[in-house]
């Protein structure tokens, strides 16, 4: 059980979800408020409920929906960054597959070309934005040169075709993310290292040495890349 305030954690979710529908308010109530007093007692940090969110408003958005986006509908897509911040960090969230059975995320072989296709897009918006860095610019540009000459070479791999793919995948992320440290302002690596020890604060306890440097490390990262729009480029 968190010791998070479910009443003010509501009302901040509830203030998101209406900046997300462009001012629509949906109240949190019903089977919503259930969801979110969950995400409240299960410890899941704001900002990663934000994302979960912004997933499901991506895919809500782009199919032409004329209703505003209701909470209980993004529970999926929270606990799935959730869960992939709960790796990033280190950190056991204490679900694991029976003796045999394969986890669910193992079972999804998610499309690489179009993963190549979003990827490409967000890259593209981030290239556009000039009051980034030159160098974060820059850099950016040269990995759609790379990434867009991949988009046609993978198109139609499967199976063990895809592992060169993938693998140059993980790398280029690693070095996006090497790329965000180097390019970002002193202001915005200070706000986000800020930020991740909020973030890890009712998980402190349970942290030392090298795990809080770790987990401290990858949420920097990924507040980086929330704040300059980066993608994940490994899949």
């Amino acid at each position: 059980m968190s010791d998070i305030d479910v009443g003010e954690y509501c009302r901040q979710v509830e203030d998101y979800l209406t900046r997300v529908n462009g001012g629509h308010l949906v109240r949190i109530v019903g089977p919503g408020f259930d969801a979110v007093r969950r995400w409240a007692e299960e410890g899941i940090p704001l900002r990663i409920a934000y994302r979960g969110i912004d997933h499901r408003a991506e895919r809500h958005q782009a199919g032409n929906a004329r209703r505003p986006l209701r909470v209980e509908f993004c529970d999926a897509d929270v606990r799935d960054v959730y869960e992939q911040w709960h790796r990033a960090v280190g950190l056991a969230t204490g679900q694991s597959a029976e003796p045999g059975e394969t986890p669910a995320q193992e079972l999804r072989r998610p499309s690489l070309s179009k993963h190549l296709d979003r990827v490409l897009e967000r890259l593209g918006r981030v290239a556009g934005r000039l009051e980034l860095s030159e160098e974060l610019r820059d850099g950016v540009s040269a990995m759609m040169t790379e990434l867009g000459a991949m988009r046609e070479t993978a198109r139609g791999a499967r199976g063990p075709e895809r592992d060169p793919h993938v693998a140059r995948l993980a790398m280029m992320d690693r070095e996006l993310v090497a790329l965000a440290r180097s390019a970002c302002s002193s202001e915005l690596m200070t706000a986000a290292r800020r930020d991740a020890e909020l973030d890890l604060a009712s998980y402190r306890a349970r942290l030392s040495g090298d795990s809080w440097t770790n987990a401290l490390a990858a949420t920097v990262d990924q507040l980086l890349r929330d704040r300059l729009g980066l993608p994940t480029l490994e899949l």
